[in-house]
């Protein structure tokens, strides 16, 4: 798949894997290490959500305005400079106490990963293969790989005696590195210039556009549901089982194993073009996971619904995003529907974290195992629309 590519566009995709393991590192890595810090600082579940809110705030507004500076600017100046606020964010995320502190050190990772989402999803449409997702799983494949060692050194710092919170200036670290790997990396003309529908048919033209809203939405309550299972799941396991916090890190990962397998599986295996097909079908394999682990009451149980949860959750952000740029290949349109995704990653967890504080963590999981129950409707949904459009 890759040695077809021209070597400028092959060079730059080997760092953009890179860079989204990066990303995944940063993604999780506070959730596995959510039960230490609730525990070091004595913050409630409500206040605990407010500050994790604030990463999905600064990614909100990122995916927005980086979707509409990447006309004016270079895509490689916005994605370095995301990369450097959130090196300085993380490096000093959680050395305090103050929810306010961190709360504004969390915004600041937040705008990183939006930046990375945006620049990251327009420079792979520019070469994905006409209406597949195989290029677009296989970046948010490495994704997982990140989302899945970062809970795992923080399993392995718990039972080492050493707090996890080491991993957050390992994070900043690594992200700094590949800022420079990026600033002295050459960016390839894209294969086609898509007029900026912000410019040319101003802001009603989003509205005109059913399908673009119906994905914006789909990746709203998409991501809800992914960020929510992948930071709560570790504390349902030391609240609700009574497990270890080292065990609660661990399902972490188990979760984001099951988003490696479906998304490379997804990638290497499906070379067709019914990308509405695949959302459906994945979406209903994320209810039965969540609705397993539900059900189970021992901790091999609830794994395995966890495990299930994430092959289930795995390839529809990916493939979703494929399908905007297939119809929607611009700048502002990639970001309005990351801003949607955005949107879903602080409004539902938080709200999670609030059901939580009222009816406990079990009432909160079953409010997400709704939200998939939606993804498959909105997806039969989509699945009408483009038979309307082909």
């Amino acid at each position: 798949m890759l040695t077809r590519l021209e070597p400028r566009s092959r060079n730059l995709l080997t760092l953009l894997i890179c860079n989204f393991a990066a990303f995944g590192i940063i993604f999780t890595v506070v959730g596995a290490a959510l039960p230490q810090i609730i525990r070091t600082y004595h913050w409630s579940y409500a206040l605990t959500g407010l500050v994790l809110s604030a990463s999905a705030i600064g990614y909100f507004l990122s995916c927005f305005f980086s979707g509409l500076l990447v006309r004016p600017f270079p895509p490689k100046t916005v994605l370095v400079a995301g990369l450097v606020v959130g090196a300085a964010g993380m490096s000093l995320f959680a050395r305090w106490p103050s929810p306010l502190l961190n709360f504004c050190l969390n915004l600041a990772v937040g705008l990183c990963q939006g930046a990375t989402e945006v620049v990251t999803n327009m420079e792979v449409v520019q070469i994905e293969q006409k209406g597949q997702s195989r290029i677009m799983n296989l970046v948010h494949a490495a994704f997982c790989v990140g989302a899945m060692v970062g809970p795992a050194m923080v399993g392995y710092l718990a039972v080492s005696g050493i707090s996890g919170t080491v991993m957050f200036s390992v994070s900043a670290g690594v992200l700094l590195l590949m800022a420079i790997l990026f600033a002295v990396t050459v960016f390839p003309r894209p294969h086609q210039e898509a007029s900026d529908p912000a410019e040319d048919g101003g802001w009603t033209w989003f509205l005109r556009q059913p399908m673009l809203l119906l994905l914006s939405f789909l990746l709203l309550v998409y991501v809800g549901a992914e960020l929510g299972v992948s930071t709560w799941v570790s504390e349902y396991f030391v609240t609700v089982l009574g497990a270890s916090e080292s065990t609660g890190a661990l399902m972490v990962s188990v979760l984001w194993f099951g988003l490696l397998v479906g998304r490379l599986s997804t990638s290497l295996g499906y070379r067709g073009t019914h990308q509405e097909y695949l959302l459906l079908g994945f979406a209903l394999l994320a209810a039965a996971g969540v609705g397993d682990l539900l059900a189970a009451r021992s901790q091999v149980g609830v794994g395995i619904g966890v495990l299930l949860a994430g092959l289930g959750l795995s390839a529809i952000y990916p493939t979703a995003m494929a399908v905007v740029g297939h119809y929607y290949p611009s700048g502002a349109a990639v970001g309005t529907a990351a801003s949607g995704g955005g949107f879903g990653s602080f409004a539902f967890p938080f709200l999670m974290s609030v059901l939580s504080q009222e009816v406990g963590l079990r009432g909160g999981f079953w409010f997400y195992l709704g939200l998939t129950l939606v993804i498959a409707l909105l997806s039969s949904i989509l699945i009408r629309m483009v038979r309307r459009r082909t």
